[in-house]
């Protein structure tokens, strides 16, 4: 009996040897799968793009003036086919400044002849051969004071102030292009050599050269016509009408002076 007791313990402690060994043999091959699995290098980054869109909004202000257009680009045209000489128009309103503009490589040529060239004493209304409308930073026109009031006679009208404010806007023309101009100042100056504002020279100007232009034009005017708050600025086109004050050969000269608003 002892002996049948001892066998079965010897069983027993087999079994439980054999189990306490394939749990071993068990947690080492856990173990050893555990230490084949690595961490990745890094944790990867979830990234998220955002696009942001700007809208730029442009605001354009169109400016109107109270003037009607009456230059006729097709007759300047015409003109031109029949003197290339012809480079434009200027009107003034409710005066008889209704001419083409003739222009040559020279101030002489045209004082006393007419648009078509053919000798007369009331001469043309001419600009000056360095200037350009349009692009040059200043130009100037000349014409005679006729007795009869035609030519440029009439620019002595805007020595009266209350005349000239009715009257504040005329009209220039190119071959191509009309523009609106708006009376800056009226003068009486001595326009010859040795003058102290020698505004005939002043045709091609830097931004200084322009802001002292018109520094010279307001200190030396009979009447300031532009407004105050909106004076001439650099980058505005500039034009002179000039005729002559009186019918006396004393070198003082009536002028008006221009400011370009844009083309209309």
């Amino acid at each position: 009996m002892a002996t049948k007791r001892v066998k079965q313990l010897e069983k027993f402690l087999i079994g439980l040897g054999i189990a306490l060994l394939a749990m071993i043999i068990i947690c080492i091959i856990v173990v050893s799968r555990a230490d084949k699995v690595s961490a990745p290098d890094a944790i990867p980054i979830l990234t998220t793009t955002t696009t942001t869109t700007t809208t730029t909004v442009t605001t354009t202000t169109t400016i109107t003036y109270d003037y009607t257009m009456h230059i006729d680009m097709e007759k300047v045209k015409q003109h031109h086919e029949k003197n290339p000489d012809v480079v434009g128009w200027v009107y003034v309103n409710d005066t008889p400044i209704d001419y083409p503009i003739v222009q040559k490589d020279d101030n002489a040529y045209y004082i006393d002849r007419d648009w078509e060239g053919n000798h007369s004493s009331a001469g043309s209304i001419f600009e000056d051969f360095r200037g350009k409308i349009g692009e040059t930073e200043n130009t100037l026109l000349y014409g005679h004071n006729m007795g009869n009031g035609s030519m440029f006679h009439s620019v002595k009208s805007f020595k009266e102030e209350e005349w000239g404010r009715q009257h504040i806007y005329f009209e220039v023309a190119t071959l191509d292009k009309r523009y609106l101009y708006r009376i800056v100042a009226s003068s009486v100056l001595n326009g010859e050599d040795g003058a102290a504002f020698d505004y005939w020279n002043r045709i091609t100007l830097n931004q200084e050269e322009f802001q002292k232009y018109i520094e010279e034009i307001r200190s030396t005017a009979l009447i300031w016509y532009a407004p105050d708050d909106d004076p001439p600025a650099y980058g505005d086109k500039m034009i002179a009408l000039q005729t002559c004050n009186s019918g006396a050969d004393d070198g003082i000269r009536c002028l008006l002076f221009g400011q370009c608003l844009g083309e209309f």
